[in-house]
């Protein structure tokens, strides 16, 4: 039986689910929920009381959404059950509210706004997320605010954007600064996360091993083996 967490990616077409309304941007993920539906009741993890109580009260049939979260002008129409598997703050927000049929949320100081939750709902989802040197500190302050960690769901947001900035961030100069340019606008929690002091070490670190191996062969042309050229010297006279 396969995971949930191996369904094949889905792609999403913003302009068939996107719409302007007077208040600003309305996203529906209700064109994606049945198939992530379907293989979410079978698993036996999330299985907590509240969750379970919630799979019981929902028939598979029902793919609407049954939840709205506003982030700023926009609204996201939402399922309860993806946020929840990944995000803890969303888990909380709901059983704060101490009602399975809360309609709506208003989630305040998300960094990045609506453009990052809804690349973090999307993850939520299992659509394909790609993080790219433009968007990992979006991902991963969004990450973290959304408290979306492996305690909750393996191969969570923040594990992802930690894995990428470990291979094709920190090994690099150049993407290091670029990243680093990009914390300035997420501060506080860019610092908070530790980004911004890995992203100074890594660089330091890239530049010192770069002077190193630059004076290293320097040096090894200096010693490298001349010519010598050989003189027969005369046989001396008596």
């Amino acid at each position: 039986m396969m995971s949930f967490l191996d369904l094949p990616s889905l792609t999403l077409s913003l302009s068939s689910i996107r719409s302007s309304t007077k208040i600003g941007v309305f996203v529906d993920f209700g064109w994606c929920f049945r198939r992530f539906w379907s293989e979410f009741r079978e698993q036996d993890s999330f299985k907590t009381p509240y969750i379970q109580h919630c799979i019981l009260e929902m028939p598979i049939s029902d793919v609407s959404s049954n939840f709205t979260i506003e982030v700023g002008s926009a609204s996201f129409a939402l399922h309860k059950f993806p946020l929840i598997s990944r995000s803890e703050r969303i888990r909380k927000l709901l059983l704060k509210a101490n009602d399975t049929k809360v309609l709506r949320i208003n989630l305040i100081g998300l960094p990045g706004g609506s453009n990052a939750f809804e690349l973090a709902a999307k993850f939520c989802y299992r659509v394909n997320v790609e993080i790219t040197i433009s968007n990992v500190t979006l991902l991963r302050c969004a990450a973290r605010f959304m408290k979306m960690t492996e305690d909750i769901s393996e191969k969570n947001l923040e594990i992802r954007t930690e894995v990428f900035l470990k291979d094709a961030v920190f090994p690099n100069i150049s993407n290091s600064i670029s990243v680093l340019h990009r914390c300035e606008t997420f501060l506080p929690l860019s610092e908070e996360v530790n980004l911004v002091s890995q992203l100074i070490n890594a660089i330091t670190n890239n530049a010192c091993k770069e002077q190193l191996t630059s004076d290293l062969s320097k040096l090894e042309y200096s010693f490298s083996p001349k010519a010598v050229q050989c003189v027969d010297s005369e046989t001396p006279s008596y």
